[in-house]
């Protein structure tokens, strides 16, 4: 699209709708950051976790820094903001398409919903270290997941819907199409990489037998 060029997406009523959509996209992303740092899981006998692993602070610092899934979410989060920014811009300045910022959004928020959708799954298991619990493997099938998971969920669900209406804007896009699916493909393997590495990580060390030590 040459620069004089105005994009199909950003004219009239899917300008409005492309700088809602990218002003919504930024929200998500910031809701996103912040239900990593929620209550993600609760495992009962004080033992909460968050995406950064233990809520309380005395298991915290006896487990020290974990490899864990909150670090990923706030980096897809990050990621969301980029992209409602990018798109945003690409309407206020009227000579470029919002899709790519829209694509790099919806890439992110598929991730971001793999991670949310695989810890009620292995609650203990995605989200506290089972070497450092004297636990079992199976003691990572152990705990409920609890509202902040699902805050995540909800925003990335959002993200990827706002991304894909964003894309979908003005007239059909072959190569927009093509990078879209790149993108949705691209977050899924993402995501399900980021949940194996996890599991492996906070299941290092987990013992043959035993059980979930209690506070």
């Amino acid at each position: 699209m040459s620069a004089g060029e105005v994009s199909p997406a950003a004219s009239g009523g899917g300008q409005v709708t492309a700088r809602a959509g990218a002003l919504a996209c930024v929200l998500m992303g910031f809701i996103v950051i912040a239900a990593s740092f929620m209550h993600w899981v609760h495992a009962g006998h004080g033992i909460d976790a968050n995406g950064f692993g233990f809520v309380n602070r005395r298991y915290a610092e006896l487990t020290g820094l974990q490899l864990t899934l909150g670090w990923f979410t706030t980096a897809l989060g990050l990621l969301i903001i980029v992209g409602g920014l990018a798109a945003l811009y690409a309407v206020v300045r009227q000579g470029s398409s919002p899709r790519p910022g829209f694509t790099l959004v919806t890439g992110a928020g598929v991730a971001a919903v793999v991670i949310a959708g695989a810890i009620p799954v292995r609650p203990v298991g995605l989200t506290l270290p089972l070497g450092s619990l004297g636990a079992t493997s199976a003691a990572g099938d152990l705990g409920e997941p609890v509202v902040g998971i699902f805050v995540l969920l909800a925003a990335a669900l959002t993200s990827v819907v706002i991304g894909l209406v964003g894309v979908s804007l003005g007239a059909r896009d072959a190569v927009a199409q093509r990078w879209l699916a790149v993108a949705i493909a691209a977050g899924a393997v993402m995501g399900v990489l980021a949940v194996a590495l996890v599991w492996w990580w906070l299941g290092r060390g987990a013992l043959d037998v035993g059980v979930l030590v209690p506070a």
